[in-house]
């Protein structure tokens, strides 16, 4: 649907998807223009719809793939934000805070430079939160993380896993 004399449309469709922009949103510029529209034109509607809208924090999920199996990936789903600010107001003037659940070992690989699980990592997440007033925080760590370290796998401040673990 994305044009009529483009032979890879969902080239097309993908690289909107990239931008942040939904099929819908593609196919609704599309419609209004017609199927051979210029990417550009399309692009820049798209950029004029978004700005002319309210905009509302989006989170974005995507399906689990198998590492290295690049053909089953498909497109992001941009989903909306309720905003809490707003909802913990209707419910008696308390602020309302969904249960935060962090994948330890992502977050300890990434602050050690994929070099070093770096349990400062995950203190500085589980702090980041507790700043802002959560208290339902779960850490989710592989059990063999609170093993000794090995030379191929190095751990840093394993004293603070301990604390929360």
């Amino acid at each position: 649907m994305l044009h009529s004399t483009d032979p890879h449309p969902e080239a097309q469709l993908d690289f909107f998807h990239k931008l942040g922009y939904s099929t819908a949103q593609v196919h609704a510029v599309q419609q209004k223009f017609g199927p051979d529209t210029d990417r550009d034109k399309v692009l820049g509607e798209l950029v004029q719809s978004r700005a002319g809208q309210k905009q509302r924090p989006v989170t974005t999920l995507c399906a689990l793939v198998s590492r290295g199996d690049t053909q089953n990936v498909g497109p992001a789903m941009q989903l909306p934000v309720p905003d809490c600010s707003m909802e913990g107001r209707e419910q008696g003037g308390q602020d309302t805070l969904r249960a935060v659940v962090i994948d330890g070992s992502n977050v300890a690989m990434s602050h050690g430079n994929k070099e070093v699980f770096s349990c400062l990592g995950i203190q500085l997440a589980v702090n980041f939160f507790l700043d802002r007033g959560h208290k339902d925080i779960t850490v989710f760590v592989p059990s063999w993380r609170k093993e000794q370290p090995r030379p191929d796998v190095p751990i840093t401040g394993m004293r603070t896993e301990r604390e929360y673990g």
